[in-house]
């Protein structure tokens, strides 16, 4: 079982129902969910009861994403159903059973032959798109993105339900037809998958999505087992650029391309897809391209006044478009004030706090000379103390030497105090009495000579 989905207008209705042919025809068993854009698409198609087909309202899916519902007010009708794409994905995803595909593929794409060969490309990755392919003079609208976004296959794994929500939330801040730097509607989101999610398969088969943009020198020839472009399977064709200018004539965009309208183009590739269209509407005209097969189709005149209305209808959706951008412009140029204001105030700040930095450095330089002034003179008193402490111990050495000799003429005193009592006076006396008149004298004589002529007289 093959999961596709698609959006549909009641405008493009018709090729809506040429891609579910298609699929019937080529894809074997499948699922295609549609999101109607409007009433009158869904009513048409539970009329028409299409097997394996699912509808899904806008109603419904704005009610479950009020992202979605905001993002319809600043957008013109095509932007909007751009914004769609990526939220269908994202609410369905869940859906499917675990590890299955979910491919979305554009109303305006048409098979040709069976698409199996592509999921044999895809694997298991979780993530497969297409590139454009742009032929070597178109290079230039890779700044549209280097991705069509008319085929993106996600798997309900977390890396695919991841890649949607990213996707989803990005469509719905901005997704418009206007190019700007890393941004164009849906698909320039795409260029970055690649790197933001590895493993990200970019689909190669070159008879897949064909398209105005990249079938310049690549021939269109039959075969019995199909159509063939450059001797591949023709897998599928994107009618983007087709345009209806009313009486089955219609405008397949290969100018814009500079792509001629070949008799291969016409007979191979359009007039099967413009009946298949015609089919759906019932009428029983011969479709052609512009400029038709007959010079002299009387058709070509209607089909001026119908380029003249798509220009206008063009010139509308680019007003609204431009107003659209005008308010964005307007709100990034707010916030950028803003920005600039909050960098000014932040700069003020800084410079304030770079001031305030200076200052306690210049502190901190004074005090660190103060500490170190401190520092000297604490070792200075440091070494004075030792000083004092070498004093300290050299008075208490002194000190205990002389408690030492103090103590050692205490023990003679004593000694010399014990000799002293033991002598005995009156030996001493009776030994001193023959010399003592003497003594008296030499004493008289020698302390008090002023006695001296008393005692001689």
């Amino acid at each position: 079982m093959r999961f596709y989905c698609t959006y549909l207008a009641s405008q493009h209705l018709p090729r809506g129902l040429a891609l579910y042919q298609s699929l019937r025809a080529h894809a074997g068993e499948f699922d295609l969910t549609v999101l109607c854009l409007d009433e009158a698409t869904g009513k048409s198609l539970r009329q028409k009861t299409l097997p394996h087909v699912r509808l899904v309202p806008l109603a419904e899916l704005t009610a479950a994403h009020p992202a979605l519902a905001r993002a319809r007010s600043d957008r013109t009708d095509r932007e909007f159903g751009l914004t769609c794409k990526s939220w269908l994905m994202l609410t369905l995803l869940p859906k499917i059973p675990a590890g299955a595909l979910l491919t979305y593929v554009d109303s305006a794409v048409y098979f040709f032959g069976s698409p199996e060969p592509i999921f044999g490309e895809i694997g298991a990755a979780s993530v497969a798109i297409a590139p454009s392919r742009y032929s070597p003079p178109l290079v230039h609208l890779e700044r549209f993105g280097k991705f069509t976004a008319g085929w993106v296959s996600l798997r309900h794994d977390a890396t695919g339900l991841n890649c949607a929500a990213a996707w989803a939330d990005k469509c719905a801040t901005w997704c418009f037809t206007v190019p700007e730097p890393g941004r164009y509607a849906e698909q320039k989101y795409l260029d970055s998958w690649t790197e933001q999610f590895p493993g990200t398969v970019s689909l190669e088969n070159p008879g897949f999505q064909v398209a105005p943009w990249n079938i310049a020198d690549r021939a269109v020839t039959a075969a019995q087992d199909g159509l063939r472009i450059n001797d591949r399977a023709l897998i599928s064709f994107h009618f983007r650029s087709l345009r209806d200018l009313g009486e089955q004539l219609y405008d397949p965009g290969l100018h814009r391309y500079d792509v001629p309208p070949t008799d291969a183009l016409r007979e191979l590739i359009y007039r099967p897809y413009l009946l298949q269209l015609a089919g759906s509407t019932g009428t029983s005209v011969a479709p052609d391209i512009v400029p038709p097969a007959r010079a002299d189709d009387p058709r070509c005149g209607a089909a001026v006044s119908r380029l003249l209305e798509q220009l206008r209808l063009a010139e509308k959706d680019r007003a609204i478009s431009q107003l659209a951008l005008e308010k964005i412009r307007a709100t990034a140029r707010a916030r950028l004030d803003g920005e600039r204001a909050d960098k000014a105030t932040t700069a003020r700040y800084l410079h304030d706090v770079e001031q305030e930095r200076d200052q306690l450095r210049a502190s901190l330089i004074v005090h660190q000379e103060k500490l170190k002034k401190s520092y000297d003179d604490l070792a200075r008193n440091v070494a004075y103390l030792k000083t004092i402490e070498a004093d300290i111990a050299a008075h208490v050495k002194v000190a205990a030497d002389r408690d030492a000799h103090i103590a050692i003429l205490d023990v003679e005193r004593s000694q010399l105090s014990l000799t002293v009592t033991r002598l005995d006076q009156e030996k001493i006396r009776a030994d001193l009495e023959p010399i003592g008149r003497h003594i008296r004298k030499f004493v008289v004589a020698k302390y008090h000579p002023h006695l001296l002529p008393q005692i001689l007289w």
